[in-house]
């Protein structure tokens, strides 16, 4: 009876090891956590998809994918490079970003690093398009 108890206990144990790694990969693979945009009440997610959108499009930023929950762009600019997720809801936008620092004459990764300027640029006009939005309604 112990010996099936201990048993259960560490496939418990490494069950939940699993889902930490998992969500760790998930959270990792996002980047880094670059702000959460609270959301104007009454507006649908279709309209705060477009407006995702049109942030990305007024900075030059490539939409590459995007679906009912998420809108991921992409943008290489002289020596940066980034990749900004922003997952989102009715109540807010929470944007991800993996960035590099793009070595100039090969073009190579060369460390880690979030363009501060272009992310507070996509929030800025993310929330003014949310709230232009909700204030035609």
């Amino acid at each position: 009876m112990l010996k099936m108890l201990f048993g259960r206990t560490l496939l418990v144990a490494a069950l939940a090891l699993c889902f930490v790694r998992v969500q760790a990969a998930e959270s990792s693979e996002l980047g880094q956590s670059a702000g959460t945009i609270t959301v104007p009440a009454g507006l649908s997610k279709a309209q705060i998809r477009d407006a995702i959108v049109a942030a990305f499009a007024g900075r030059q930023w490539g939409v590459t994918s995007k679906t009912d929950d998420r809108v991921v762009g992409y943008l290489k600019h002289r020596t940066n490079e980034a990749t900004v997720t922003m997952i989102f809801d009715e109540q807010r936008v929470e944007m991800y970003c993996v960035g590099w620092q793009v070595h100039k004459t090969t073009g190579a990764r060369e460390k880690p690093e979030q363009p501060k300027g272009w992310l507070n640029n996509l929030r800025a006009d993310l929330t003014k398009h949310l709230n232009r939005t909700a204030s035609s309604k």
